[in-house]
């Protein structure tokens, strides 16, 4: 059974929120891009694996580990009474050629990280946690690349012992229907949840006054709204979402543009360009966020991972729907 969500990297959200606010630069545009082709293959690898059946396992996906005095990222951790499998995702396109430690990439030339390299060092990490917790962890671990348009060429062996190809997925994942989770799986699962910590990495902010401040289209991202009664509708492309909506989606931005920076009903006001009135932000703030201080000394901290789990959450408690054009 999948343990936890995979959700969207902190910095693909800043990123998106940024991107919409303001241009990117040439190197924050490609991130985006590699991020988001990241996300696509994590979500591919995890409906195939939804397919294939794994209810007699334990699967963490997307986590960070404290192991020793340094903090690592899985994509994927599969644990049964058979041990630990680590599944690293590489959702990449093209041919790429592997000799040694070295991946080339036909046409661009060598690629700067050593994907087998990280994944001994993932293992490595996993199995001196067992130790330090009193239990030899059998851990073992594969590349996985779940797009239809890879191919790898390689003259070794052990290459192609460590890596799991599109066609070869389905089949893969059928290899787990014999494992189960018992006792031993439930301790060293218990061992992984108390290592999971938050992200560590992502510090990333702007200035509050440095990004275009209103509310944009849900559908086609145009800041061009005309207000309505209980929704504001698109000039662009005549999307219709509720104030409300509009609201969550700039809470969700304020987070992970600003960080630390406190909101605030009056902040939020002129995030969001007063195109909804005070007295509606009040009460977005009082459903989606937990507050602190009294009065006029009130802060607000949202609630929520970001705009989709808010959205999925609170599905049955929204009065308005929204209607965006495909």
């Amino acid at each position: 059974m999948f343990i936890t969500i995979r959700k969207k990297p902190e910095e693909l959200l800043f990123l998106n929120a940024l991107g919409r606010r303001t241009a990117l630069s040439v190197y924050d545009a490609d991130k985006l891009n590699r991020l988001e082709i990241g996300m696509t293959g994590e979500r591919e690898y995890d409906r195939i694996f939804g397919d294939a059946g794994h209810n007699g396992l334990y699967i963490y996906r997307d986590i960070y580990l404290k192991i020793e005095n340094s903090v690592t990222q899985y994509d994927t951790l599969i644990i049964s009474e058979s041990g630990i499998v680590v599944n690293e995702i590489k959702n990449f396109t093209g041919d790429y050629r592997v000799a040694g430690s070295m991946w080339t990439r036909e046409g661009s030339g060598p690629v700067p990280d050593d994907a087998l390299s990280q994944l001994r060092r993932a293992v490595g990490k996993l199995m001196r946690l067992g130790t330090a917790h009193g239990m030899n962890f059998d851990v073992s671990g594969k590349l996985v690349f779940p797009n239809e348009s890879f191919r790898l060429f390689s003259n070794e062996e052990n290459v192609w012992k460590q890596v799991v190809l599109r066609v070869d997925l389905r089949q893969y994942f059928g290899g787990f229907r014999n494992e189960y989770s018992g006792t031993y799986a439930s301790q060293v699962a218990d061992i992984i949840e108390r290592h999971i910590v938050p992200n560590p990495y992502f510090k990333q902010r702007v200035e509050f006054d440095s990004v275009r401040h209103g509310l944009y289209c849900g559908g086609c991202g145009s800041f061009k709204l005309e207000k309505h009664q209980f929704h504001l509708r698109c000039q662009t492309c005549g999307s219709r979402e509720s104030n409300e909506t509009h609201l969550v989606r700039a809470m969700s931005d304020f987070k992970y543009l600003f960080g630390p920076l406190e909101m605030t009903s009056r902040r939020m006001t002129e995030f969001t360009g007063g195109m909804v009135n005070y007295r509606t932000v009040l009460r977005a703030l009082a459903k989606y966020c937990y507050s602190h201080g009294q009065k006029k000394s009130t802060s607000y901290e949202f609630k929520y991972y970001d705009f989709e789990e808010a959205m999925i959450k609170e599905r049955s408690n929204r009065k308005y729907k929204d209607y965006i054009k495909k």
